[in-house]
């Protein structure tokens, strides 16, 4: 049977026009649970002619949180170098950044690769599995770089929270560092 002019309703059929053979075009709701044969095979043509709209997705704030958690927590770059930041990698982080103020404060000098306390330089694996040497000062920016890393995160999450409505691509590198 030819038909037309197919629309969605709210009730999950589709209105659309029929060419009905004695009555020529008349209005029909097709709809996937109609008792005859020809009803759904109606609304099965008319389905494949005018697929279903996809509901728009309006963005929550739990949403950004997600995504601002997702970003915050993958890696970040310091001295042009890649390190993780995952919550393990990021408390190992913050704990060697104290560390490094601590022996700053103590009188660790600018290149030396042992303020730790340790027999071998302080070195920290990157995400790449390379090794890079840390004095006192650069675990202490490294730390300072992480935190920062956090809070521009925090702070791009909020401004895209605060829009009214939250724009659909707020996943997008536009709104993030």
């Amino acid at each position: 049977m030819e038909f037309r002019n197919p629309a969605h309703n709210a009730n999950g059929g589709i209105d659309c026009e029929i060419n009905h053979p004695s009555f020529g075009w008349i209005p029909f709701t097709a709809s996937p649970d109609d008792p005859s044969e020809a009803g759904r095979e109606i609304y099965a043509a008319a389905l494949a002619a005018n697929p279903a709209p996809q509901p728009a997705i309006i963005p929550t704030r739990d949403m950004v949180n997600n995504e601002r958690n997702r970003r915050m927590r993958g890696t970040f770059t310091f001295n042009g170098t890649l390190f993780n930041c995952d919550a393990d990698s990021l408390q190992r982080i913050t704990g060697a950044g104290t560390l490094a103020g601590f022996a700053m404060g103590a009188g660790a000098q600018a290149g030396d690769l042992f303020w730790h306390g340790g027999e071998s330089p302080f070195a920290w694996i990157a995400a790449d599995n390379s090794i890079v040497t840390m004095d006192a000062q650069t675990a202490f920016a490294f730390g300072q770089a992480a935190a920062r890393n956090e809070t521009l995160h925090i702070f791009a999450a909020k401004a895209l929270k605060d829009m009214d409505p939250i724009p659909t691509d707020y996943a997008a590198d536009i709104y993030w560092p």
